[in-house]
């Protein structure tokens, strides 16, 4: 994992990007559409079979073949 949030790396992406800043435009930016129910159920479900699965019983080691 690694993290990419230094302030510098962030404005550099930006512009290669093209994203307007906030000296380019005066317009209010239009809401993003919600995530919605289903999205976080679905999580919720993927969660649990991880879970349910971690929590298994793991089957014995077999004995190496001679």
């Amino acid at each position: 994992d690694s993290y990419i949030g230094h302030p510098f790396v962030i404005t550099a992406l930006c512009r290669l990007e093209h994203v307007l800043n906030e000296d380019d435009t005066d317009e209010i930016a239009s809401a993003e559409r919600p995530l919605g129910r289903t999205f976080f159920q679905k999580a919720v479900r993927e969660l649990q079979a991880a879970q349910a699965a971690a929590a298994a019983p793991q089957p014995p080691p077999q004995p190496a073949a001679q």
